[in-house]
């Protein structure tokens, strides 16, 4: 059996950088969409709201969702690109951490889907990446060895 050297990341942890990269693609798409839809953004936002904004309060919620959206996913982008070196370099607490993330924001993508029909063609592909991504970081016997190799280095480093 061959053994994976643990100063470098084994095949499936490069594959979890293509994951990174399209998720960022589909983080950023999200609000450039609301903004190219934007009326279908108006509608979904009055289906929620059964009709009870005014104009200029509609005007105001629009505006707010795409800042938010734009916001979440700066957020999102900027974790995705903090913790994922340090999964590369074997560290156990970033690995659980993008693991949280990649939950919590499947569930969040969740919500998105609610919101409508236009939102589905960034959530599916954005939640299938999310689960294969948890997979990558956790399934692979090589990934294991990796994490359990640089905990190995780490415990014999603080003897």
């Amino acid at each position: 059996m061959r053994t994976q050297s643990y100063h470098h990341p084994p095949a499936a942890l490069r594959w979890l950088l293509v994951g990174v990269g399209a998720s960022i693609v589909l983080l950023v798409g999200l609000p450039v969409l609301m903004v190219v839809k934007r009326p279908e953004l108006v509608a979904s936002i009055e289906r929620e709201t059964a009709g009870t904004l005014s104009e200029e309060w509609m005007a105001r919620v629009v505006v707010f969702s795409i800042v938010y959206a734009i916001v979440l996913h700066l957020v999102d982008v900027i974790l995705l690109l903090w913790l994922t070196p340090k999964v590369m370099r074997g560290r156990q607490w970033a690995r659980i951490t993008l693991t949280a993330y990649l939950v919590v924001a499947a569930a969040g993508s969740l919500y998105s889907a609610g919101m409508g029909g236009m939102y589905l063609a960034v959530v599916i592909p954005t939640d299938v990446l999310h689960v294969a991504m948890v997979a990558l970081l956790w399934a692979p016997p090589s990934v294991r060895q990796f994490f359990a190799a640089h905990r190995g280095a780490a415990r014999g480093a603080h003897s």
